[in-house]
């Protein structure tokens, strides 16, 4: 049995269909809005989709769950995408028509975050705190 800091159970086997409260923040924990490659959607805008669904005997457990903005939800449920998991880590594997060898995406650079310290005299970008360049509002 998984718990969460406050005891809660985290994974719910075949006990029920949908997330707990508790299943959902550890989702928005780990993947930090929709898990489909290049999305950005934010985690209060996704569904929680069990990769081995609950019709085919999947459990609502934390390895079997990925979150998915309602697009990605169902172009995973309606194409021949598919989610595979190693270590709580979803995987996609695009259809044949997209790569022959049906190989993952490779990871997305993680986002950075700036702050903006004023304007460079290069043409309305500004050196954030942490040496990256941003622009500047109204551009």
């Amino acid at each position: 049995m998984v718990l969460g800091a406050g005891s809660e159970v985290l994974d719910l086997g075949r006990t029920k269909r949908t997330v707990s409260v508790a299943q959902r923040k550890a989702l928005h924990a780990r993947d930090r809005g929709c898990a489909f490659p290049g999305c950005g959607r934010p985690p209060k805008r996704c569904d929680a989709h069990h990769v081995e669904h609950w019709a085919d005997g999947g459990d609502t457990d934390l390895d079997n769950m990925v979150l998915l903005c309602r697009t990605h939800h169902s172009l995973i449920h309606h194409s021949r995408w598919r989610i595979t998991m190693t270590g709580g880590v979803p995987a996609f594997i695009p259809p044949r028509h997209v790569d022959p060898a049906r190989l993952p995406p490779p990871e997305p650079a993680p986002p950075t975050t700036h702050r903006h310290r004023g304007l460079s005299p290069e043409g309305g970008q500004a050196v954030g705190a942490g040496g990256g360049v941003t622009r500047s509002a109204g551009r």
